[in-house]
């Protein structure tokens, strides 16, 4: 393995997780990729895309803004980073502007749901946050209760309950934000009826 250490390097630079373009911007030959998957050292995310094999866990967070920079994280993977529901949902929700191309999306692991919204919704209350070391692009608490309550009918009923009533419990949200949201988005109603009761 000493032999690879200069490649490993590289892959260090990158949180582990490499573009083409990347490897060979660092100086080195396309074809030492399949040099190194041959050997098993790293492995093919998806066409473009590299992991190293480290003894330790590279994040599925670390794949998914390499993958989707421009991603949101969305819904029930927001709601479960910001400690609103216990259950880890099975995949990863993820918010993209409604024209982005749907096979980029196909990938082995780790599994991601796309939600396709319209670009005049992606920037109302998209944060940044630091998750198991990561930046990654969040909607704030605020903009994430207003998504369940607007997606509720496709939500779980026990998960849409659990999240309003820790977003009411938590001393970092702003109702005059989660409004303000609401209002652009056309959701105002609904988020002081199911919201509201609990103030």
């Amino acid at each position: 393995m000493k032999k690879y250490e200069k490649f490993k390097d590289v892959f260090n630079k990158y949180n582990g997780v490499i573009t083409t373009a990347e490897f060979q911007a660092s100086g080195y030959h396309h074809k030492h990729l399949k040099e190194l998957m041959d050997k098993g050292v790293i492995t093919k995310i998806k066409r473009g895309y590299y992991e190293w094999q480290y003894d330790e866990y590279i994040s599925d967070v670390t794949i998914i803004t390499k993958l989707f920079p421009d991603a949101v994280i969305y819904l029930l993977s927001a709601l479960y980073i910001y400690g609103y529901i216990d259950r880890t949902p099975n995949e990863w929700h993820i918010a993209v502007a409604r024209g982005s191309s749907r096979q980029r999306f196909e990938i082995g692991y780790p599994k991601v749901k796309p939600y396709y919204i319209h670009e005049k919704y992606m920037n109302i209350g998209k944060t940044k946050d630091i998750y198991e070391g990561q930046e990654i692009n969040i909607f704030d608490r605020d903009r994430t209760i207003c998504d369940v309550v607007r997606n509720a009918n496709k939500i779980d009923k026990e998960l849409v309950n659990q999240a309003i009533k820790s977003y009411i419990n938590d001393p970092q949200k702003s109702t005059s934000a989660l409004l303000k949201y609401a209002k652009k988005m056309r959701a105002e109603n609904k988020v002081r009826n199911m919201v509201g009761m609990w103030l």
